[in-house]
């Protein structure tokens, strides 16, 4: 009954992530939706004190607005590699690529495809958690959440894949909880573990004697 209660959350998460992400013009859209709708779930205790939907909708526009250049910066020459590789691998299977780029070109393609994607969503969760550091240093994190993060990276990977899967089979999911599924993925499991590991990171105040 608990996952029950989720699927109306994933509805409505999923339409306001593809109605950001087509205001900003499907590309620049990907990392400003996903880091503002990973910031609401986060933060629902805030928004629980916003008067009526059309309050709701401004505090989500406003947060987006804000997040639009810092997490294109961050996250964002991770997804435009990534959907390039992407059309590559579609172009691929279409058969409107030459010869001489299977199978090395096409397998190249995928793994970028696919440790692009990650990687966005590793610097979205990075971002989430640390707004103020430089995108270098969001970069260099998100390239070794792999490394930093197996378990949460694999659990993120396995879930997103499942979920593909199913959606393909059933596609009213897709059309209707694919983008909530993905958010409510990226907080539950790379938002909250760099949370465990950065504060594990923190210096502890020493203790006086």
């Amino acid at each position: 009954m608990a996952a029950l209660a989720w699927v109306p959350r994933l509805v409505a998460l999923h339409l306001a992530w593809v109605a950001l992400v087509l205001l900003g013009a499907v590309v620049a859209g990907i990392a400003p939706a996903t880091t503002t709708l990973v910031a609401v779930l986060r933060r629902r205790d805030e928004l629980e004190a916003v008067d009526g939907s059309r309050g709701l909708v401004a505090a989500v526009l406003r947060r987006y607005r804000v997040e639009f250049m810092p997490a294109n910066r961050a996250a964002g020459p991770f997804v435009l590699i990534a959907l390039a590789a992407a059309a590559n691998v579609a172009l691929g299977v279409a058969g409107a690529l030459p010869e001489w780029f299977f199978p090395a070109g096409f397998a190249v393609s995928i793994l970028l495809a696919a440790g692009m994607t990650l990687a966005a969503f590793h610097a979205i969760a990075l971002h989430e958690l640390r707004p103020s550091a430089p995108a270098p240093t969001i970069w260099r994190g998100a390239l070794a959440g792999v490394v930093l993060l197996p378990l949460a990276s694999a659990s993120f990977t396995i879930t997103v894949l499942a979920a593909l899967t199913i959606s393909a089979v059933i596609q009213p999911l897709a059309l209707l909880a694919g983008g909530g599924i993905l958010i409510a993925v990226t907080s539950s499991l790379l938002v909250r573990s760099w949370q465990i590991r950065l504060d594990a990171a923190m210096p502890r105040p020493a203790v006086a004697l």
